[in-house]
């Protein structure tokens, strides 16, 4: 595989994420009162969604290895992620409050600690003690579960002073950097260490041993939920893949997807999410406008489940298109902006 599809495929995964990104707003936007948390739906907005933000950050680490960026360039990228999350922030009041750290916030200190990651990349023991780490942190999962804060929402997303602000940044927010540093360290693991034959994944015995036993986790669990009458995954009530805080079965869930995707968009070489990719952040602060704008469309309209869940397919599709005709237009791009800023 040569240089350009091997970033031709890291365009691809990046595409797929934004857009499952945009899925999951325009889920949670026009979501019926009416709706069962447990139809099928339901489970596939989870599922795909849940996948979003894990595929976002992990390809972001991916990038961050390989970027050049000096660490003048490093910091203006940063601030300027900073600046684009207040934005998002003010775009979408029925999301967020104006200073809510979100994944925009979580690229900015990934950006800042970069050294830190790509020691852990480039060096196995230091990936090794890492990954120990994280599994012997997890091993305590409820006393990480409660310091990980509260499953509500507006908890969450609320700044009322510096202290949790600082919280939200490190712990106890949307995306904080602990623990999604995590997908960012296997990203760029995966970026450092680019295979024969110039894959970005290996396709190997232990990149399918691990993908086998985290579905059979996922199956087990399902299993278990169903049996037990409760919810299996949902972004704040999972019983076994909880998404708000992360638990340990959301963190296994998510992980074994991105390998999945992964290596179905390497071996197959799809492309159909190339140009999403190529605007993955323009189309990520800008597609919370029309989803503040028609914010209540389904009360107002009465929406059936259904009707929301075309109108979601609809508007995500839109995306798809829209990233087909801006490619042509690339000096028009936030992408565009942040290389000349951060470059001069």
């Amino acid at each position: 595989m040569s240089n350009l599809a091997r970033f031709r495929e890291i365009d691809s995964l990046r595409g797929l994420a934004v857009l499952l990104m945009v899925m999951v707003h325009a889920a949670a936007t026009w979501n019926p009162h009416n709706s069962a948390q447990s139809t099928w739906i339901a489970y596939l907005v989870a599922g795909l969604g849940g996948l979003a933000a894990p595929l976002f950050v992990t390809i972001f680490g991916w990038g961050l290895v390989r970027s050049k960026s000096t660490t003048n360039g490093n910091i203006i990228k940063a601030t300027i992620l900073l600046l684009l999350q207040l934005l998002v922030n003010l775009f979408s009041p029925h999301l967020f409050e104006p200073l809510t750290p979100g994944i925009l916030s979580l690229f900015a200190l990934l950006i800042l600690i970069k050294p830190l990651i790509v020691n852990m990349a480039n060096n196995n023991i230091s990936f090794l003690v890492f990954s120990i780490s994280i599994l012997l942190i997890y091993g305590l999962s409820n006393f990480i579960y409660n310091i990980q804060g509260t499953n509500d929402w507006e908890s969450r997303v609320s700044t009322n002073n510096l202290t949790i602000l600082v919280s939200h940044l490190f712990l106890t927010g949307t995306y904080p950097l602990f623990p999604w540093i995590t997908f960012a360290v296997v990203g760029a693991f995966l970026g450092s260490s680019i295979t024969e034959g110039g894959k970005t994944l290996p396709r190997n015995n232990t990149t399918l041993l691990l993908i086998i036993i985290g579905m059979s986790y996922c199956l087990v669990s399902l299993i278990l939920a169903n049996e037990e009458g409760s919810i299996w995954a949902h972004p704040t009530k999972g019983a076994y893949l909880n998404f708000f805080p992360a638990n340990i079965g959301f963190m296994i869930g998510s992980m074994t997807g991105v390998l999945i995707f992964w290596l179905i968009i390497q071996e197959l070489q799809v492309s159909l999410f190339e140009y999403c990719g190529r605007l993955s952040l323009t189309i990520y602060v800008l597609h919370f406008i029309p989803l503040t704008l028609f914010s209540n469309i389904e009360n107002e309209r009465y929406w059936s489940v259904m009707e929301a869940s075309l109108a979601v397919v609809i508007y995500t599709t839109a995306w798809l298109l829209f990233a087909f005709v801006w490619n042509r237009l690339q000096w028009l791009t936030i992408e565009a902006l942040i290389r000349k800023l951060s470059s001069g």
